[in-house]
């Protein structure tokens, strides 16, 4: 690279937001901030079916909803079952998870 066809760093942050305003305008987006909401949405969106499809897995294997299980497992304290409690500690996270970036999503749509 010669230095002819080196851009002045000074230039760069104008021509990389000018190139940036570019693609985005040709990909449908009138501004920066609409194109952030809708990755933030896409974002949101693909959380949701990852958690939405952890939920799905513990509510087959045990045929009932996560508040009933986690109840459950709180009533049979006496005996260890190590594979449940581990289940529920997961459950849990994605149960929880998935309640964070549904509501992270409506906020998104609304938006």
């Amino acid at each position: 690279i010669t230095r002819e066809n080196e851009m002045d760093t000074s230039e760069q942050p104008a021509t990389l937001s000018k190139t940036i305003a570019k693609v985005l305008a040709e990909g449908g987006f009138e501004s920066q901030e609409q194109a952030m909401r809708d990755l933030s949405l896409t974002i949101a969106l693909t959380k949701v079916s990852r958690y939405e499809r952890e939920n799905e897995t513990f509510k087959r294997k045990y045929n009932q909803s996560f508040i009933e299980f986690s109840q459950n497992v709180g009533e049979n304290v006496e005996k260890e079952e190590f594979e449940e409690e581990d289940d529920l500690n997961d459950w849990e996270f994605a149960w929880r998870s998935l309640n964070l970036w549904q509501e992270r999503a409506e906020m998104l749509r609304n938006a």
